[in-house]
């Protein structure tokens, strides 16, 4: 069953996204942790896709796009597909809207794992996490 935006469920999504944006803004998790650790990156030494996605956004917030990209350069690609993603119901039908969304799935995937594995080489020239 589909989730139903309500307008409670909005208000409260809304509430919960603020208050993540604001603790991020002003809280620097390069000094102090905000999150678990990543447990792929601590049972293999190995960095996920996602490991420096909390200290990007937190440059991205204070406008380093540079020192964000460099902590993780995925985001800068699966944010866009991750928009795009939702908003595509809304600018097309729903035949359209489902081999769209089947096409960005397949890029991601295959980005992503690109990503994974380019990130645990020598040849990755950005902050290692």
């Amino acid at each position: 069953m589909p989730l139903r935006w309500t307008g409670r469920t909005v208000a409260t999504a809304t509430v919960l996204l603020i208050a993540a944006i604001v603790v991020l803004y002003a809280l620097d998790p390069t000094r102090q942790r905000l999150t678990p650790p990543c447990p792929y990156l601590t049972l293999t030494g190995l960095a996920c896709p996602g490991c420096g996605l909390t200290r990007a956004v937190h440059f991205l917030l204070h406008g380093d796009i540079a020192t964000a990209f460099a902590y993780n350069p995925w985001a800068f690609v699966g944010a866009p597909a991750v928009l795009a993603f939702a908003l595509l119901p809304s600018v097309t039908d729903e035949a359209r809207t489902l081999r769209l969304r089947s096409g960005i799935s397949w890029v991601m995937l295959v980005v992503t794992l690109a990503f994974w594995v380019w990130r645990n080489t020598a040849a990755y020239p950005f902050i290692r996490v």
